[in-house]
């Protein structure tokens, strides 16, 4: 028999027996939030995200957490953007605007091409009849 878990709260650091990622009592507070936002939006659609956020009194990262979570739908609401996590662009979809994914993606490519440069036998996988890059 495994005990429950006992973890703190990120949100408001109590003690609290983990049944999901934050304690009863923020996540009470989180779907008023919800609640609030989905209200305002239905009655004002063609708000942004920071006329929300001002209107309701929730932030615009707990906003944007109810939209990469699918729970308010972008596509629904013609001027509701969120920041880029990376550079603060704002987005209609994902976590990362086209800009920083290109940037992320360049990188990516010079960290693997810089790999190979340092270890040429890698380049074929294979080294004693084992695929030595997963060794």
């Amino acid at each position: 028999m495994t005990l429950p878990k006992l973890r703190n709260c990120p949100k408001c650091q109590k003690v609290y027996l983990w049944v999901r990622d934050i304690c009863d009592n923020c996540y009470q507070k989180q779907e008023e939030d919800y609640l609030r936002v989905a209200d305002y939006l239905r009655e004002y659609p063609g708000s942004n995200i920071y006329e929300v956020s001002e209107a309701t009194g929730v932030t615009v990262a707990q906003i944007r957490q109810f939209i990469l979570a699918d729970r308010i739908l972008v596509g629904h609401f013609e001027n509701l953007e969120y920041p880029c996590e990376t550079c603060g662009t704002m987005i209609k979809s994902g976590k990362k605007c086209p800009k920083c994914l290109e940037a992320i993606t360049q990188l990516a490519k010079q960290m693997g091409h810089s790999d190979e440069a340092a270890h040429p036998q890698d380049r074929t996988g294979m080294n004693g009849g084992y695929i030595k890059k997963y060794l």
